[in-house]
């Protein structure tokens, strides 16, 4: 028996649900009448790093699809244990546990015959049935309708976490096995344009990071100039930390603070919290002005690096940046796509390297190095395609963006039935 309680209300050849109308040929069950799910192994410290390939959170977040070869971790474990927690073909895997709400039960479906096994902090879901086209449940698992509910289910204040016989409640909407198929039909589409512009991004990067060594390090010139390039430090170029609160600020002063999960690929979140500062972070120190570079001084390795714009003017950054301020006429934007080069990335690789705390402080950013040609007009040159390139970048990323919010929308209402697929043969 399904969980459909359908009621006597009949719309246009709808039914109504427990959750929604949905056509009255698909049917509705929970979880645990589709799937059988488990917890994964947990090891020893010692075990991980060698042995079978092993999924964890990350690999959930970071796949749709979860290949052999692109697990990362692997564990050695007994042949019992092993035999317990390998994966097949078609298992969907759950992320059990997330510091975010709204990232709990995240899903990824296993999409190999190559041996595996999964970590603790993932559920496994074995399909029970056939009713669910693997495919079509990627989709289903994506859909808001799904979504809420499993994320309704999360439980815990500091950390999420959702459980199996929470899983097991959570509704599935199932079209008949034809009109399963048109509607990966059609959202694979949607995947195939979403792929080709994430290869032309990567391909922009890759092409940017190259022209970076060539130009950056002086070895490719632009015909038009001869000039010496010098070697310099932060510090002769950039005014480093020059403006921050201090004691004599008022406890009513109010901000809007930038932490350090609030850059992302170069761009500063827009949702910033308001603080008094008698209320505000210990860290909310750094003054913020139009034209400043935001350095993260923590893990600076991951390059959460931005530039402030006018938006950004005046608000308090955390202490676990450097605010690079131009001194004199110097290009900044040179320094800012200079941060990315690998120039850079070895020197904050060797300072921060063995340390359990990645991190480097207001002296090692003063003594950076870095190389700039004396004439002013090849480093505006120089600047000048980079961010050529950078909007480039951020067009096409603005494609893709939109692309993965179409097909959102177009998901929901097909994955409800909103909107039909004709299946009919002719």
């Amino acid at each position: 028996m399904t969980e459909k309680e359908i009621n006597t209300d009949i719309k246009q050849g709808y039914e109504k649900t427990k959750l929604e109308w949905l056509p009255k040929e698909w049917e509705i069950k929970k979880l645990g009448e589709l799937y059988e799910f488990k917890n994964g192994v947990n090891a020893g410290k010692e075990a991980y790093g060698t042995g079978v390939k092993f999924v964890n959170v990350m690999d959930v977040f970071r796949n749709t699809y979860i290949s052999h070869d692109n697990i990362i971790g692997s564990v050695s474990l007994s042949d019992k244990q092993k035999e317990k927690n390998l994966l097949e073909k078609g298992d969907v895997l759950f992320n059990r546990t997330s510091e975010v709400q709204e990232e709990i039960g995240m899903t990824a479906l296993y999409d190999d015959e190559k041996e595996a096994v999964f970590g603790g902090f993932v559920i496994r879901g074995r399909p029970k049935t056939k009713e669910l086209s693997p495919k079509f449940s990627v989709y289903g698992f994506q859909s808001e309708f799904v979504r809420r509910q499993i994320i309704g289910k999360g439980q815990g204040a500091v950390r999420v976490n959702i459980g199996q016989s929470d899983l097991e409640q959570v509704f599935f909407p199932i079209p008949p096995e034809k009109e399963q198929e048109e509607l990966i039909n059609i959202l694979s589409y949607w995947d195939e344009a979403i792929s080709k512009v994430q290869k032309l991004i990567k391909a922009k990067k890759r092409y940017k990071k190259g022209l970076m060594q060539r130009l950056l390090s002086g070895k490719v010139r632009f015909p038009e100039f001869e000039g010496e390039w010098v070697e310099s430090r932060f510090k002769d170029v950039v005014k480093i930390d020059a403006k921050s609160l201090n004691s004599k600020t008022s406890p009513n002063f109010s901000f809007q603070y930038i932490s350090l999960s609030d850059i992302k690929n170069g761009i500063i979140s827009i949702e910033l919290e308001y603080y008094d500062y008698k209320n505000a972070p210990s860290r909310a120190k750094r003054i913020v002005s139009e034209g400043d570079i935001l350095m993260a001084t923590v893990r600076p390795n991951l390059q959460a690096f931005a530039m402030a714009k006018k938006n950004h003017q005046d608000m308090i950054a955390s202490t676990g940046f450097a605010v690079l301020s131009p001194k004199k006429n110097f290009n900044i934007k040179y320094l800012y796509h200079y941060l990315y080069s690998d120039h850079i990335s070895s020197q904050l690789h060797a300072l921060t390297v063995g340390s359990n705390y990645p991190a480097i402080n207001s002296s090692d950013v003063k003594n950076l190095k870095i190389n700039i040609p004396t004439d002013e007009e090849e480093i505006d040159k120089i600047e000048s395609v980079f961010t050529t390139i950078d909007t480039e970048i951020k067009a096409i990323e603005k494609i893709k963006a939109l692309f993965i919010i179409q097909k959102k929308g177009l998901m929901q209402k097909l994955i409800t039935g909103n909107v039909r697929v004709n299946t009919k043969q002719d």
